[in-house]
């Protein structure tokens, strides 16, 4: 939400620079109560249309800011056939909602990604996703493999023990 109001405070000043420029040059007072007008009911217009965008998927086409993230955990996924697969991805501090073109291919990589991440007991992750690519060699989706054991006390007490059989001559 931060970046929302500093993105909205960023385009009303730049507007009201433009407006201030129109109103410079317009010779009639028409024009003038035009201009000001149009500008007044803008700003809330402005405010408003991104702030009912908040919480609705954003094609990944769309995101500029994170193009150069190189993996992402899938939190969670909805395929709707033929239509969008929706995926909540962590790649920074906060989940973001993406939506991702249909691919048959892809959502059978990503159910099988989901399948073997519960398997691991870890979760799917998805690689180069903002990645504007048509490579589809490698599968953009896989589950991290399952956490290492934590290692096991051990003691070293010497060079070992080794068996002597009581009948066997050493």
């Amino acid at each position: 939400m931060q970046s929302l109001t500093v993105l909205f405070v960023a385009f009303s000043i730049l507007t009201l620079l433009l407006v201030w420029a129109a109103l410079r040059w317009a010779r009639n007072a028409r024009a003038r109560t035009l201009i000001l007008a149009l500008f007044a009911l803008m700003l809330p217009a402005a405010y408003a249309a991104p702030a009912s965008l908040l919480g609705k998927a954003k094609p990944v086409t769309l995101e500029w800011l994170g193009n150069n993230v190189k993996e992402a955990q899938v939190l969670s996924a909805t395929m709707v056939e033929n239509e969008a697969i929706y995926v909540t991805l962590l790649w920074s501090e906060a989940p973001n909602l993406y939506r991702l073109p249909w691919s048959q291919r892809m959502a059978e990589q990503l159910q099988e990604a989901m399948r073997e991440a519960q398997r691991n007991g870890t979760r799917p992750v998805m690689r180069l996703p903002f990645e504007k690519s048509w490579d589809d060699r490698e599968p953009r989706f896989y589950a991290l493999p399952q956490p290492k054991m934590p290692d096991k006390p051990y003691q070293h007490q010497g060079p070992g023990v080794e068996f002597q059989h009581p009948g066997q001559p050493t």
